[in-house]
């Protein structure tokens, strides 16, 4: 070989090293943007407590996503995807709209209203033990013994905080873990909705399915329509909106919604659903510590007994039998 040129495999080995290290770079990337998205939406919770403390709850959503809303449909625009919809989706939309953004910030702003910040983020973690629960029986998915184990672990842990919290200086902790427990089935509801919402448009060919941020854009403008009249009962005029209470609700709009939906939806589409959902427990950890640091909560070892309770629910409900794979599999 002449010194000083490279044999045809030494440049296909650099050339495979250099896309190999591109790709690892990429996937830092990603994962550095969903651990940024569980802290956003880990330090949700104490924000909303800031918040609803001395503030109109329905009112704090109406004013958080009377931002997202427009915003959500503006960078539709700017994108150039379609904000056409089905008549035969509204519906849809509407129950949608109902569970993940009415009843869900309800739930979620007067749970954290009643008790402490860092318990209710621990019970939201049971959000995918209820989902699969669920599944198992409007999308008839296997309901296994291993799965109702899951369930009544997720259940253990939630009744651990519940009862043990050493956060005691609160208006109504069994209430407002109730609540959270309520804003999470809610949620569950609605992940079932949409999962089977899409497998129905991805059967029909007649029409093209809507992208996923103009389905969170319709669903999220019909969720914050229902709650503008129950806003108007709070009589949130008669409140002080300081400069602290719009900045949290900016937060929750720009940074906890649309950052954190863009970052893990980026994050799916680049590693699988399955692997960024894995981040998602470490929400309740970046809550409980955001919590403690904010608001000065108590944090004592029963917190540590929840979460590994509703973390090994989590675990079980997601587990599934190894079958041996055909060569076919093997891909």
């Amino acid at each position: 070989m002449v010194p000083g040129r490279r044999s045809k495999t030494d440049v296909q080995r650099l050339q495979t090293e250099a896309t190999t290290i591109g790709v690892d770079d990429r996937n830092l990337i990603v994962c550095s943007q969903l651990l940024l998205t569980m802290f956003l939406w880990g330090l949700a919770w104490p924000v909303g407590r800031l918040l609803a403390t001395n503030l109109p709850p329905v009112s704090i959503a109406v004013l958080r996503y009377s931002i997202v809303v427009p915003v959500l449909f503006g960078i539709l625009k700017v994108k150039g995807q379609s904000v056409r919809v089905e008549r035969k989706w509204i519906v849809n939309f509407i129950v949608m709209g109902l569970f993940s953004t009415t009843l869900y910030q309800i739930f979620f702003l007067y749970g954290v209203r009643y008790a402490a910040a860092s318990d209710d983020s621990l019970v939201i973690g049971i959000g995918p033990v209820l989902i699969a629960i669920m599944a198992s029986f409007v999308l008839n998915e296997r309901l296994t013994k291993t799965k109702g184990l899951g369930f009544i672990s997720g259940l253990a842990g939630i009744g651990v905080i519940s009862l043990l919290s050493p956060n005691t200086d609160v208006l109504n902790r069994p209430l407002g873990i109730s609540l959270v427990f309520g804003g999470a089935i809610a949620y569950a509801i609605y992940t079932v909705t949409l999962r089977r919402f899409v497998a129905a448009n991805r059967a029909d060919n007649t029409v093209s399915a809507p992208s996923s941020l103009a389905l969170l854009a319709w669903i999220s403008l019909f969720g914050w329509l229902f709650l503008i009249p129950l806003s108007l009962l709070e009589a949130p005029w008669t409140y002080s909106w300081g400069p602290l209470s719009w900045l949290g609700i900016l937060y929750l709009a720009l940074l906890s919604t649309v950052v954190g939906y863009f970052f893990y939806v980026e994050g799916v589409s680049k590693i699988g659903a399955g692997r960024a959902a894995i981040f998602g427990n470490l929400v309740p950890v970046f809550g409980v510590m955001t919590s403690v640091l904010l608001l000065g909560e108590s944090l004592s070892p029963w917190h540590g007994v929840s979460f590994l309770l509703i973390l090994t629910g989590v675990v079980l409900v997601n587990r599934q039998k190894k079958v041996q794979q055909t060569p076919m599999d093997q891909r």
